[in-house]
């Protein structure tokens, strides 16, 4: 009785700061005669109602280095702030270490400690001078328009797979990612307002905020084409790939040099619909995936430069693919993973990874990788890579009511698994969204612009998703209302979105311009920008950085 009126009396709450860590323990595996590294992360997550502040020690053994997270933070309430950790073994053995973690925590406990456990194996001798800088150690000595090569012999069920990107010992991560040369963003083909496919391109220069036309248009008009930037330490261009054409789906690409439009290799497919992706190596090599072809067949092909990966586990068209690094960060390429899209039924909720080791694709699911497929089933959404993170952002898009989707969740580079946002103390997207575009800025912010709600009404309206806090707030709306439309980070850290349709059958010519500073958009003919719209009124298109 008396603990019955103990429970009804009134209490206070007071308003708290609590710690925690997951995982407390990092196990390690490399196999030194692939790999050099191996990089997980664990998360420091603030429970509490109070900002944390935290101080992430140094690992009490050389052979483990945080790359992000470490040294004192402070964390937001329900935030969390990821901590990368990077093993690198001088030789095989067994090596241990420990992280302690100390914070201001008002409740519950104020330190804690996460064990590191590594081994490396090796079997083959340290890699001698005969491997060339552009091939592994066991590559064969021929050169081919593949990307670097795996052993001569092929790849096996038994060839393990690392759930992170991992570079060969001939492998060089650069001082710094150069992601564009130029500094320039190419607007690329699209669908006019007439429902035709354009030939015509246009180079945006953030200096100015001017849009120009390229002295030679596309040699082949396309909209619902695939772009992606090839950067190179010799220049820039873009590879431009497929899509719908004058005849129907093209199988032709053709790459911008900068100054005009040189015809590319044809694709092993005709696709439309279909994921872009170049390495981070430097190379020209670009990872082509799924679509539709001619004749209106979901594909579970892929390409690399014209030749033929592996083919996917399963046929997509309209997915979203992420490189797991950074453009250009790194003289060996890094995974992929492909998610959702449509099988040309329903949305699909299954992702894939590709080692461009192998080349080959991977279920995220599947017993090698010990991942998950995603929450939600999803086809016209977008997936973000998060800089030195280890994680991606996946967001929205159509699911298998047919409708946008809110929800949103995070891939974890360590685990090969999905989290809803939700689950991890975060949100949904203010706005259930599809074919919207999502760019990320900064080190843990991405900006979600426009798209079609689940009423299929065009969205002028736009959130920011922050990594720290793993939740979606409303920023300033957009000037006008768009979908289909396309965005590109610019070197200023400011995002630039074009063209797309508004709801109204009206395909645009406008763009803006959105700045995290304020959190709002500025057209580019505004007078404190000083620029113009479009030549051409487009949706569908492209706009790559390069």
């Amino acid at each position: 009785m008396a603990q019955s009126d103990q429970a009804s009396s009134p209490k206070t709450k007071t308003a708290v700061s609590k710690l925690s860590v997951s995982p407390t323990t990092l196990s390690y595996s490399v196999n030194l005669d692939k790999a050099t590294t191996e990089t997980k992360h664990f998360n420091i997550k603030d429970t509490g109602t109070l900002a944390l502040d935290v101080t992430v020690g140094v690992p009490i053994s050389p052979d483990y280095k945080i790359t992000s997270g470490g040294g004192s933070s402070t964390i937001a309430s329900k935030g969390s702030l990821p901590v990368v950790v990077e093993f690198k073994p001088i030789g095989k053995g067994t090596y241990d270490g420990t992280i302690a973690i100390t914070s201001g925590a008002t409740s519950g406990k104020s330190t804690a400690t996460v064990t590191l456990k590594g081994k490396a194996r090796q079997k083959k001798p340290t890699p001698t001078a005969t491997a060339t800088a552009t091939a592994t150690v066991t590559a064969t000595p021929t050169l081919t328009p593949t990307p670097p090569a795996p052993t001569p012999t092929p790849p096996t069920p038994t060839v393990s797979v690392t759930p992170t990107p991992s570079p060969s010992p001939t492998c060089t991560p650069r001082p710094s990612a150069t992601p564009d040369i130029a500094h320039l963003v190419l607007i690329s083909g699209g669908q006019a307002s007439d429902g035709t496919p354009l030939n015509s391109a246009e180079v945006f220069n953030p200096a100015t905020n001017i849009f120009t036309l390229t002295t030679n248009p596309m040699n082949d008009a396309r909209y619902s084409q695939a772009s992606a930037a090839i950067n190179t330490s010799a220049g820039a261009d873009v590879l431009v790939t497929g899509g719908f054409d004058p005849t129907g789906v093209a199988q032709s690409t053709e790459i911008f040099t900068g100054s005009t439009f040189v015809a590319g290799p044809s694709m092993t497919d005709s696709r439309e619909g279909h994921t872009a992706t170049a390495f981070n190596d430097d190379s020209t090599n670009v990872l082509i995936a799924g679509g539709q072809d001619a004749i209106g067949t979901v594909l579970n092909t892929a390409e690399i430069s014209g030749t033929a990966t592996s083919p996917m586990s399963t046929p997509r068209v309209n997915a979203a693919t992420v490189l797991l690094a950074e453009p250009f960060s790194n003289t060996c390429p890094a995974n992929a993973v492909i998610t959702g899209g449509s099988n040309g039924v329903i949305p699909l909720q299954t992702a894939e990874l590709f080692n461009p080791g192998t080349l080959t694709f991977t279920l995220t699911d599947d017993v090698s990788l010990g991942g998950s497929q995603m929450n939600a089933a999803r086809a016209f959404h977008t997936a973000t890579l998060l800089p030195n993170s280890g994680e991606f952002l996946v967001a929205g898009g159509e699911g298998v009511a047919g409708v946008a989707q809110a929800s949103a969740e995070i891939f974890d580079v360590g685990t090969n698994k999905f989290t809803l946002t939700t689950a991890l103390g975060g949100t949904d997207m203010t706005v259930a969204r599809q074919k919207h575009t999502a760019t990320a800025f900064g080190e843990t912010m991405v900006l979600i612009a426009g798209g079609i709600d689940s009423s299929n009404n065009a969205l002028s309206t736009a959130e920011v998703f922050d990594l720290s806090t793993n939740s979606f707030t409303a920023v300033g709306s957009m000037h006008s209302a768009r979908f289909n439309h396309a965005a590109a980070i610019l070197p200023n850290g400011k995002v630039l979105i074009t063209g797309g349709e508004d709801g109204s059958e009206n395909t645009l010519n406008t763009a803006e311009i959105f700045d995290p500073v304020t959190s709002k958009f500025t057209l580019t003919t505004d007078a404190s920008l000083g620029g113009n719209n479009m030549n051409v009124a487009r949706k569908l298109h492209t706009a790559t950085r390069y």
